[in-house]
């Protein structure tokens, strides 16, 4: 793991901070009129968090010092549920903890811009992390809500808005309690989630026969995650394509950002690490930087882990990456 060098005067704190991690599931979330202290400084949680860097720690560190020469010229794109909120088995019930809303309250202002790119709806996003200072990409990109504004949703999506709607009704009409099944309809985008499924390979089954091959009829796009089938319009809308759009200077008001990290751990996310690479490297060398960190847990699919810079283990690594990041940006 790299050495942060934490400050001897944190060390216990940023330890506590991290014990917190397993205890604080069952606090409720924040919302965004209940933020996070913005001024809140966390420190990394030093020796108590070794061997949670599991590759690419050389990587991770000359991500860090560029983005310590030039924070507000760094963007954090980070993901939410397997990346800062521990996977559940009911998606409704999925929290960012405390410590994590803490620190990433502390590094909102120090940064560049910070995004939450996620599948799920933006104002639901925005209520998990509660960080005013932030943007908020729902539906895998179709989204964007900006502090304090409304949702921006591409327009893209539109046409096909008729035959999502029509397969939700479909899937509300099935027997979610004997399938073991969680339906997160989100307007556009509908999320069905077969973790809690006695039988995970029957239930997908049923749902291969009753729904994704109407849907696919219908034309629309089906993704696959942990435990999850999503039907979605079949456009060219990614998290990578909303990354792309951010880091353009037109996407933050003429900002020019040099250094990009982008935090995640399903298929998804293969996207934001394709579109931070390619950003850097349109740069042909010209002093961009990207950083696609994997969190990883026994569901994360090879590729993602694959085509990662850092490999790191599951949410607690990922707050060794940002208590990393915090402590270089504070120094």
């Amino acid at each position: 793991m790299t050495n942060f060098a934490p400050r001897a005067t944190g060390t216990r704190r940023g330890a506590r901070l991290f014990d917190r991690l397993g205890t604080v599931m069952n606090e409720p979330p924040r919302t965004p009129a209940d933020p996070a202290p913005a001024g809140a400084s966390v420190p990394p949680p030093g020796g108590r968090a070794a061997g949670l860097i599991l590759r690419g720690a050389e990587s991770l560190a000359a991500a860090i010092r560029a983005a310590a020469r030039e924070p507000r010229a760094t963007a954090l794109f980070c993901d939410i549920d397997g990346t800062i909120s521990p996977i559940v088995a009911d998606p409704f019930a999925a929290v960012v903890p405390p410590a994590f809303r803490a620190i990433l309250a502390a590094l909102a202002p120090r940064l560049g811009l910070l995004a939450f790119v996620t599948g799920r709806d933006a104002h639901r996003a925005a209520a998990m992390v509660g960080i005013g200072d932030a943007l908020y990409v729902g539906l895998h990109g179709f989204d964007v809500l900006a502090p304090g504004g409304a949702v921006r949703r591409d327009p893209a999506a539109g046409p096909y808005v008729a035959r999502v709607r029509t397969m939700a009704r479909r899937a509300a009409a099935l027997d979610a309690d004997r399938l073991g099944l969680v339906i997160e309809d989100k307007g556009p985008v509908v999320a069905l989630h077969y973790r809690r499924a006695l039988d995970p390979a029957a239930t997908l089954a049923v749902l291969e026969r009753e729904i994704l091959q109407p849907a696919r009829r219908l034309g629309l796009a089906i993704a696959s995650g942990h435990f999850l089938v999503e039907l979605r319009p079949p456009v060219a809308v990614s998290k990578g394509t909303a990354v792309l759009r951010l880091l353009s200077p037109s996407g933050r008001g003429g900002m020019a950002m040099r250094t990009a990290f982008f935090l995640g751990d399903d298929l998804t996310d293969r996207t934001g690490f394709t579109a931070v690479h390619a950003w850097a490297a349109e740069a042909g060398g010209g002093g961009r930087l990207a950083l696609a960190v994997a969190a990883l847990t026994d569901e994360t699919p090879p590729e993602v882990r694959d085509e990662a810079d850092v490999v790191v283990a599951a949410t607690p690594g990922v707050f060794e990456v940002l208590a990393g990041l915090l402590e270089a940006l504070s120094a």
